[in-house]
């Protein structure tokens, strides 16, 4: 129990954190999901980042019924990872997840993934495996490629975010909130979210449970990686005319910020700044290109 303005108030075990915008097509889908849960000690938080469709509707509706839903309205689009950060210091759980309105969970996920963090604490990110479905959810396919990262080492886990994660179904896993805390959460540029992963590594390991637990639509409107450079830079900031520059070099620069605040030994720092070096160095070309293409517009302009 935790006290907030005098009385106590119940801390749930699990806090949910569902981002949305203009998600009226399947919103009630993944809230049924998240709902019928066979963990029921959670808080469901739903940020809208000023949704000019049905989803203010449909969020109020539900909220109406389950007072374990919060619903929070963004007076103005802040952009998608800030409108996800939100949730993570609006929650109160000790455990951790994010949810996105376009897919749903099966009904063991929450329990099956706290089951196994209560019984490790050094496992900070617990997840299931993923299957791809259509905008009408028929199968296309189970993700082969979602990785448990159970080395001892910070800085091989690290490593193993860039060179192993490709896709990054991990994000809707379940995390430890009091370590989530400690990170930079989700980052305000184009798959800054692996960046969150990879300094999340250096502080426990992660977990893939065999069962498929998440449900994940594939189509141009949910899957950010099928929209345009300019379109993708949008979804982090409504304001933009262009796609960011220097993506490459932001990245770069944030490993290496994050390795200098990680609680882990000076071995292990220096391990994890050569493999970072590494990474910048099999990058070279493309952070050459982005070099040129910034000196390119600059001279554009003059």
């Amino acid at each position: 129990m935790t006290k907030k303005n005098g009385p106590s108030v119940h801390r749930p075990l699990v806090s949910i954190g569902v981002p949305v915008f203009n998600a009226e097509r399947f919103l009630a889908r993944a809230l049924d999901s998240l709902l019928d849960q066979t963990l029921s000690d959670f808080e469901l938080i739903i940020s809208d980042n000023a949704s000019n469709d049905r989803t203010q509707a449909i969020c109020e509706d539900y909220a109406g019924r389950d007072r374990r839903i919060r619903y929070i309205r963004q007076k103005n689009n802040i952009g998608a990872p800030r409108n996800w950060n939100v949730l993570v210091h609006e929650a109160r759980g000790i455990f951790f997840k994010w949810a996105s309105a376009n897919d749903y969970c099966s009904p063991r996920m929450l329990q099956q993934c706290v089951n196994v963090m209560e019984a490790d604490p050094g496992i900070v990110l617990c997840y299931g495996r993923t299957q791809f479905v259509d905008e009408n959810e028929q199968a296309m396919g189970v993700y082969e490629r979602d990785i448990s990262l159970e080395d001892d080492q910070p800085s091989r886990r690290f490593g193993r975010v860039y060179t192993q994660l490709w896709l990054n179904n991990a994000q809707c896993g379940v995390f430890r909130l009091d370590v989530l805390r400690l990170t930079r959460l989700d980052r305000l540029y184009p798959s800054g979210d692996m960046a969150l992963m990879a300094e999340l590594a250096l502080y426990g390991r992660f977990k893939v449970i065999p069962d498929v637990f998440l449900f994940r639509r594939q189509s141009r409107g949910t899957f950010t990686q099928m929209l345009t450079p300019l379109e993708r830079q949008k979804v982090y900031n409504p304001e933009a005319k262009s796609p960011m520059k220097f993506v490459l070099a932001r990245r770069t620069l944030d490993n290496l910020l994050s390795i200098s605040r990680a609680p882990i030994s000076i071995m292990e720092k220096i391990r994890s700044y050569q493999v970072a070096l590494r990474i910048a160095r099999w990058d070279r070309v493309d952070l050459w290109r982005e070099f040129l293409s910034v000196l390119k517009s600059t001279r554009s302009i003059v």
